[in-house]
């Protein structure tokens, strides 16, 4: 089977932010926008996402922030709307322009916020230039996860902070909802090395016709050896759905929609409104979540490349 080229990562993303987030931001105003990031701090508030527990919001005025892989630029905005002064950068350049267009409906808000198309693996920035390197759910989809983990290590400033999520392996998704159903039960864990990556990511209005090259995830014990370099080392879960069980699913997203509604902020960074979890998913989610919340500090001590 041929490996999967950072092309084919590309022609995905690409295609999934067709399918998402394409229709959203057509018709995105500046009111609009800045509605919507109102919105979407307080949905990360109610799910404790990183974005708002381990990124210290109230502190990030004037600090220099990298984003790698801002989706469709909403966290960058909701950054930038706190004083960061954002560099986001993706691997597919419809995402990168859609950050970009956000930070300039932002005006003065994000005066000094770019976004830049490049690649997690090499990125095109000195040593030691940001204060805080964040990115949200994407480095488990590179070619080289512990390549993009050294880089942002060495673009992080002495003393600067990564908050990273990659996705957990010890949870109830990957073992009840993907392994048994799709990797043990359809066999395709045996037969195919990209099993996960094609069993996972789509979403929104289109039909999928493009597979996604690769998906991984991370046990706790992983998680300490792709950050060895770091001091300081916190993961936590979170993300727990049951409307992400298979067939049964489809069932409570109904009831739960009745029964919790549906929040606003979920417009910007899923192209549609969040399912809002119970109470007993947010506990659970601390248990057997399918998200690694990471926070990590590069030692202060850490050598100055030489001039």
């Amino acid at each position: 089977m041929t490996a999967p080229a950072k092309s084919d990562i590309q022609a995905f993303w690409k295609a999934l932010y067709n399918s998402l987030y394409e229709d959203v931001d057509a018709h995105l105003t500046r009111d609009a926008l800045f509605k919507s990031l109102d919105d979407l701090e307080d949905m990360f508030r109610l799910r404790r996402h990183m974005a708002v527990v381990e990124m210290p919001l109230a502190e990030l005025a004037g600090k220099r922030v990298l984003e790698v892989g801002p989706g469709a630029g909403g966290h960058s905005a909701l950054f930038a709307k706190h004083g960061a002064i954002m560099t986001s950068l993706d691997i597919t350049p419809a995402r990168a322009r859609a950050t970009e267009a956000k930070f300039r409906l932002m005006g003065e808000a994000a005066a000094d916020c770019h976004a830049v198309n490049g690649d997690s693996e090499n990125l095109p920035f000195a040593d030691a230039s940001f204060d805080i390197v964040y990115s949200n759910g994407v480095l488990h989809h590179t070619l080289d996860t512990e390549r993009a983990i050294a880089e942002v290590f060495r673009v992080l400033k002495p003393g600067g902070r990564a908050v990273i999520m990659l996705y957990c392996k010890s949870s109830w998704h990957y073992w009840i909802n993907m392994f048994l159903p799709i990797g043990l039960l359809m066999g395709k864990a045996f037969r195919d090395p990209n099993w996960l990556g094609k069993a996972t990511e789509w979403g929104g209005k289109d039909r999928q016709t493009v597979a996604n090259p690769i998906t991984r995830c991370y046990t706790g014990a992983e998680i300490g050896r792709l950050f060895a370099a770091f001091k300081d080392v916190t993961w936590r879960k979170g993300e727990f759905y049951w409307y992400l069980v298979p067939k049964l699913g489809r069932l409570y997203r109904k009831y739960q929609i009745k029964r919790y509604g549906t929040h606003p902020g979920g417009v910007l960074v899923y192209g549609e409104p969040w399912p809002i979890q119970s109470p007993l998913e947010l506990k659970l989610g601390e248990i057997m979540g399918f998200s690694w919340f990471i926070a990590a500090r590069k030692p202060k001590n850490t050598p100055l490349p030489p001039p």
